[in-house]
């Protein structure tokens, strides 16, 4: 939650001082430097994580590699730099992204001592390291948008949170890697790793393109606007799902060892996402367009509509988004990466087809990869978990009725003060969406409500079987 939170503040703080040229032009030069990263990292974090023995030939080799691709990847930075100021009809990117390339050399730094620290279960290290990060990153941005760095409080507030988090984890860190090599522990790291990773790959690599799509298509501007919604949309959303997603695989796998109904579990879940959702998401989709300027300024108005998609589209994910835990857990991984690779043509496709569009229709472009992710969950779900798709969609539609009061309850309050101060229409609006949410939700669910509440004190008695 706190790691949540921090992100959402690094939002708001950057649309405060920062300008949508700022954000994009530090957007562009972060976007090809973590796709550097994703080709130059192979997976082996990953797979020393899961690989049978990490002696200090295994984990010397993967440090001495990682660095050696990651100096690789900084002289690369500096190598394509000028082409892409020209490419992106804007020089200060030079310097900007041979600056953050630097990032390549510390997220190599990183790998090892976080993947020995995770195989060890050292929660409180890495706990620590990631509110250190998220914290400094808040603080940083802050400080250097104050003083008017522009672009470069974004990519500071990046490089300095990754050097500190750097320092927490090589301090927790009972032996230090040394700089040797063996070529047989390497190819056998990267290619385990690399097969495990194509999922990853698809997913971050899609995003990234994607991004830079818009920002050469459209320019910095644009690029700013897109991903201060996208950001600030996904901060909001990760305050909902968290750990609920993140310890899903192991839920549900538990369940399934023990022999308890996961399905049921599942069912009941989705709807309790679906109705959290719903508040939030469409609740922010509805006061978009008054809450923006008023709390970042008119000159992010232009993000507006961009928020309201984006928000409308987490809410339909949202409801989904235990799909792939549960799928996993019953040992069907390889049903989702062919979902991803068709994700990221649509994706990718849609990048070029809405070239020549408004900033409205990119957004619209960006989500159209759900007209594949919706339908696909509800029939590997039902084919893999062995949950009818009219169980599925009975899940979320008595959720949907609390949802459908709400958006004509502020829509009516909206109508009824279009003409009154922006302020005092956006917290009648909010409060009438709260009151009428807090009244229909326990009406059309009270069924999911009392699951939840056996469902929690089971977990309190005895948690789930384990």
């Amino acid at each position: 939650m706190s790691n949540a939170l921090s992100g959402v503040a690094s939002i708001f703080v950057a649309g405060w001082f920062l300008a949508p040229a700022d954000i994009g032009r530090a957007g562009i030069a972060i976007g090809l430097v973590m796709l550097l990263g994703l080709a130059t990292g192979l997976g082996i974090q990953e797979s020393l994580i899961r690989h049978r023995s990490v002696h200090a030939s295994v984990t010397d080799t993967a440090f001495t590699g990682l660095m050696v691709l990651g100096v690789a990847g900084v002289a690369l930075c500096w190598l394509i730099a000028a082409p892409v100021g020209w490419l992106f009809d804007d020089p200060t990117l030079f310097l900007l992204l041979g600056v953050t390339g630097l990032l390549l050399l510390l997220n190599a730094a990183m790998a090892v001592p976080t993947a020995l620290l995770t195989r060890k279960m050292r929660a409180n290290v890495l706990t620590r390291r990631m509110m250190l990060s998220r914290i400094s990153q808040v603080v940083v941005i802050g400080v250097l948008g104050w003083l008017g760095a522009g672009a470069w409080a974004m990519v500071g507030g990046v490089l300095i949170s990754n050097a500190l988090s750097a320092g927490v984890l090589w301090r927790a860190m009972p032996r230090v890697p040394r700089l040797r090599f063996d070529w047989g522990e390497f190819r056998s790291l990267a290619s385990f790793g690399g097969s495990m990773s194509i999922e990853q790959l698809l997913w971050q690599g899609t995003t990234r393109i994607f991004a830079l799509q818009v920002g050469y298509f459209h320019g910095a501007v644009a690029l700013g606007y897109f991903q201060f919604a996208q950001r600030l949309v996904e901060e909001v959303g990760n305050l909902i799902q968290g750990n609920i997603v993140r310890f899903g695989l192991s839920f549900f796998a538990d369940l399934d060892r023990n022999d308890r109904d996961a399905n049921r579990a599942f069912l009941t879940a989705t709807s309790l996402l679906t109705v959290a959702g719903g508040v939030v998401f469409i609740g922010l989709a509805l006061v978009a367009d008054d809450l923006i300027p008023l709390v970042f300024g008119r000159q992010w108005l232009p993000a507006a509509p961009l928020i309201q998609i984006f928000a409308a589209t987490w809410f339909f994910l949202l409801s989904r988004a235990l799909a792939g835990p549960l799928l996993r857990a019953k040992g069907h991984q390889n049903v989702i990466v062919p979902y991803a690779l068709v994700a990221c043509v649509i994706t990718l496709a849609s990048g070029f087809i809405t070239a020549e569009q408004t900033l409205f229709v990119v957004g619209l472009g960006w989500s159209a990869r759900n007209l594949v992710s919706l339908p696909w969950s509800y029939l590997m779900v039902s084919r893999y978990a062995r949950i009818p798709v009219r169980a599925q969609l009975r899940s979320i539609v008595r959720p949907l009725a609390p949802m459908v009061a709400m958006t004509a309850a502020v829509l009516l309050t909206r109508y009824l003060l279009a003409d009154a101060p922006a302020v005092l229409r956006l917290v009648t609006a909010v409060l009438a969406g709260v009151v009428t949410a807090a009244i229909t939700v326990p009406l059309f669910n009270w069924r999911m409500i009392t699951g939840l509440r056996e469902t929690v004190g089971r977990m309190r008695v005895g948690g789930t079987g384990a």
